[in-house]
């Protein structure tokens, strides 16, 4: 491809060209008219000279007198067509010349006719071509011719010698004019091409923002210079546009990645053309392995039939998809909705799996409170109906049926009352939080166990110079404790040894209740916090619980902020740490 340098430069040469090839068929016709004019200027000056002399003797002796001057053949001819003198003629023909021959000529009968003419002929005298030139002129009242003859072949030699210097001539030229519209040419469109140097930096790549155009100083004031100015102002506008345009991107793509659904974009092909990063984490795919290409390379087809059918009907689409990441199941709401003007489809998939989660403990909620209360009911009815069936039951008997009425109905009410404390927690107002000694607690648990197991040695430890105060329900933190240790001398083979450590942190407390029980199955502490697990519910249920204890525990933490974990190993005894950060305000 041609530079613009190169494009004028090549369009001037050839322009130049075309006007020497349109020059050049006149270089022989100007020889000839050169010639002929020359033939005819001597034939002017030899007309005037004989138009003097008396006679046609004197017209002899004049051009005998002009012969020595004379570069071609002339010839006098008399209006009866006679030669009366020839340069050349007596030389030749000698004796046989004569002055009363008529000579039938062409040129000379068009000359005695027109006044002037030209003509070329072979001549037999001469032996050679030449080119005449014959003009009629006054002689005392009579019409004479003179005829001049020059050799063809001078013509041809002249032609030829003023086509090689007409060549020559035209190749000096041509250097001269080549060099001379280079020079011309190249200060001319310097400044542009120091416009394309100044702005290919940033059409290659190599710079982020549009350059600014300088020109050399000799330009200044110029139409370059305006010209650069006038891209300058533009290129500014641009870069202006260009840059806020990116912010919004940018900040549209933040926006995108930022989302907790997964976002992707298709086309009218279903090729993507954006996936964020949550869409390819709940895909396992990488940028490139899903942007550019058809969306079936997610091989996930309720995707790929969602956004196919939206485009088609034109309407948003949801479906509900359910992958495994890591090994881990996740439910998805999938959403397809079809773009503007028809350009594609945008599908957002949302992680529903918290949902699903608490839908299905909700379910597992419901059935095993209907089951916790469904056994003791069912208990109290079979002794109700044996008693109404068996009024005069023997004392004892009745005493021991009673008895087992009561021990349901006893059952049943901590499990509603501890139904009703988990629903309160949920819905733990700030006003119930307020300053509480941790060690203060502590110690009134610990007090309440050992009344409660009279045999068991329930141990406080924490650092008397501390303080332990902190923001916090003391109700229900006296609750979680009291719960902890209970289990730990319930669980334990009398006399139960419970340890209760409290030690602070940077910024947190820690309570460590410890105990030497019967401890807790491996594959059981992945569930213990769980509502209504227990792990061995004979004798949970021997023992009063309701199963519910721990996970009221657990709730009441996560209420204050903290955490709690278990490390256990059965037949050794078992250990719940709890974290509880220190919160000085609300």
């Amino acid at each position: 491809m041609y530079s613009f340098r190169q494009k004028i430069f090549i369009s001037y040469v050839v322009v130049f060209l075309l006007f020497l090839a349109l020059m050049f068929p006149f270089a022989s016709r100007t020889v000839n008219e050169i010639v002929r004019k020359n033939m005819s200027d001597r034939a002017d000056e030899i007309i005037v000279k004989l138009q003097s002399a008396a006679n046609n003797d004197a017209i002899i002796r004049r051009m005998k007198e002009e012969k020595s001057s004379l570069f071609f053949r002339v010839s006098i001819f008399t209006n009866e067509r006679k030669i009366i003198y020839d340069t050349h003629m007596k030389r030749l023909v000698g004796p046989r010349f004569s002055q009363e021959e008529v000579v039938e000529l062409p040129e000379i009968n068009n000359a005695f006719r027109n006044g002037v003419a030209f003509g070329e002929d072979y001549s037999d005298l001469l032996g050679q071509r030449f080119v005449y030139f014959a003009k009629a002129f006054d002689f005392h009242g009579k019409t004479y011719v003179i005829r001049t003859a020059f050799p063809d072949n001078y013509v041809n030699e002249l032609t030829t010698d003023f086509i090689f210097g007409f060549l020559g001539l035209s190749v000096a030229i041509l250097l001269l004019f080549t060099a001379m519209t280079w020079f011309i040419i190249y200060h001319l469109t310097n400044p542009i091409q120091e416009i394309i140097n100044a702005v290919k930096p940033y059409q290659e790549g190599e710079r982020t923002t549009i350059p600014e155009i300088r020109l050399a100083s000799r330009n200044k004031g110029d139409e370059f210079t305006k010209l650069a100015d006038t891209l300058n102002s533009l290129s500014a506008r641009i870069q202006d546009h260009i840059d806020a345009i990116t912010s919004e991107r940018n900040e549209k793509r933040a926006v995108l990645e930022s989302l907790v659904e997964g976002v992707i974009a298709v086309d009218t092909n279903n090729i993507v053309t954006y996936a964020n990063h949550t869409a390819l984490k709940f895909l396992e795919m990488g940028w490139d392995d899903l942007v550019g290409k058809e969306v079936i390379v997610a091989r996930q087809s309720k995707i790929y039939d969602l956004l196919e059918k939206c485009q088609e009907e034109g309407a948003p689409l949801s479906d509900t998809l359910t992958i495994k990441i890591n090994g881990e199941k996740l439910f998805l709401d999938v959403i397809a909705a079809p773009k503007m003007a028809n350009t594609g489809a945008v599908l957002v998939m949302e992680d529903k799996t918290i949902h699903h989660r608490i839908h299905e403990m909700r379910k597992d909620f419901i059935a095993n409170a209907s089951h916790e209360l469904k056994t003791p009911i069912t208990i109290i009815r079979g002794f109700a109906e044996t008693l109404h069936d068996n009024p005069t039951m023997p004392q004892d008997t009745m005493a021991l049926v009673t008895g087992k009425i009561v021990n349901n109905c006893n059952r049943m009410t901590k499990l509603i009352r501890d139904l009703l404390t988990l629903a309160d927690i949920e819905q733990l107002p700030e006003s119930r939080i307020l300053p509480c000694d941790l060690v203060d607690i502590v110690n009134n648990c610990a007090m309440v166990v050992r009344d409660a197991y009279t045999d068991a040695q329930v141990t406080v430890v924490y650092d008397e110079n501390e303080e332990y105060s902190l923001l916090g329900d003391g109700e229900l933190l006296e609750m979680a404790m009291t719960n902890l240790m209970t289990n730990a001398a319930k669980y334990s083979k009398p006399p139960a040894d419970v340890t209760v450590a409290v030690k602070k942190l940077d910024k947190a407390y820690e309570i460590r209740v410890s105990d030497k029980g019967i401890g807790i199955p491996k594959e059981d502490l992945p569930y213990i916090f769980h509502r209504f697990y227990t792990v061995d519910k004979a004798h949970s249920r021997k023992m009063g619980g309701s199963g519910l204890g721990l996970s009221l525990v657990e709730t009441i933490i996560e209420k204050h902020f903290g955490k709690i974990t278990v490390d256990s190993e059965v037949g050794k005894g078992t250990t719940f740490t709890i974290t509880l950060p220190v919160r000085t305000h609300h």
